[in-house]
């Protein structure tokens, strides 16, 4: 009857230490799930952070193209334009052309 109780009772003591492990293998598990979110979460912000930089340099590009853009569609832009690229002068100007 001893032999039998002792057989019980390992297996109890067995089921225990079962049980204790695997509630400390499954706390683990979320410990490291979240350290492993906690760190991707500190990659997207930083990522974010990165492209709202970007953005903001690119609003800032586009508004400079817009106010050339607004120039170059003025008659002052296209008489610049003219007189730097295809050698307009005005009337009562002289033409004075140096070479090297």
């Amino acid at each position: 009857m001893k032999s039998g109780f002792l057989k019980d009772r390992r297996v109890r003591v067995a089921s225990r230490v079962l049980v204790a492990v695997l509630i400390i293998a499954f706390a683990a598990f979320i410990v490291l799930q979240l350290y492993s979110q906690r760190q991707k979460l500190a990659e997207i912000r930083a990522e974010k952070e990165r492209l709202e930089t970007r953005l903001e340099e690119l609003m800032r590009e586009q508004e400079r193209l817009q106010s050339n853009l607004e120039y170059v569609k003025s008659m002052e832009g296209l008489l610049r334009y003219a007189r730097e690229n295809l050698g307009y002068i005005d009337d009562g100007e002289t033409r004075i052309d140096v070479h090297d």
